[in-house]
């Protein structure tokens, strides 16, 4: 299996990076409360709402199987999404796996601030045109807002042989308020 058709649902369909604001103070008191955990911090809602949409539509598409699907909450903003499937042909039995970070920025301006001070040695702006999908990202993104998006990016770079075990795919996209990177991978 190539990853070009699963990408392409996933790059026009994701968005992500991670967003991580640090603040460091030094208590000497001893009644201070402690720094919540990943199951205590309060997600953002409309991140939460996009990830249960984005996997609604992942499903749905039936040109794939998904043999596993884990959500892994970074913070409050920022989620990690892994997944491994394979597409519903007789043509090949290649699986693939998919480990995306959405990130939700405050505004559409902000999120773009962060992709343009982004490292993108390497990769190719694919497309800057948002569209009206309706699978994936995009078709979640549109679920959540009731709207496409306005801001779309595609950042693309791959390395190693489309049919080969050591291909890897990483992607950089932007819909709106809401960055992805994703890594995909042929895994056997």
């Amino acid at each position: 299996m190539q990853l070009k058709p699963i990408t392409a649902i996933v790059v026009l369909s994701l968005v992500v990076a991670s967003l991580l604001v640090a603040g460091c103070t030094t208590s000497t008191t001893s009644n201070t409360s402690p720094t919540p955990t990943p199951s205590t911090i309060t997600h953002d809602a409309f991140l939460e709402k996009f990830v249960t949409a984005f996997k609604a539509s992942w499903y749905a598409d039936k040109n794939y199987s998904t043999d596993a699907w884990e959500v892994t909450w970074i913070n409050g903003t920022s989620a990690r999404v892994e997944l491994t499937a394979k597409p519903n042909t007789t043509a090949t039995t290649q699986k693939a796996n998919f480990v995306m970070t959405f990130t939700a920025f405050p505004t559409t301006q902000e999120a773009t601030n962060h992709l343009n001070a982004m490292n993108k040695t390497g990769y190719s702006l694919e497309s800057s045109k948002c569209g009206n999908a309706t699978s994936g990202a995009p078709a979640a993104y549109r679920n959540v807002t009731g709207q496409a998006p306005q801001t779309c990016k595609d950042y693309e770079r791959s390395e190693g042989a489309s049919s080969s075990l050591d291909y890897r795919m990483y992607y950089i996209d932007q819909f709106d308020n809401l960055i992805m990177e994703a890594t995909g991978k042929n895994v056997a």
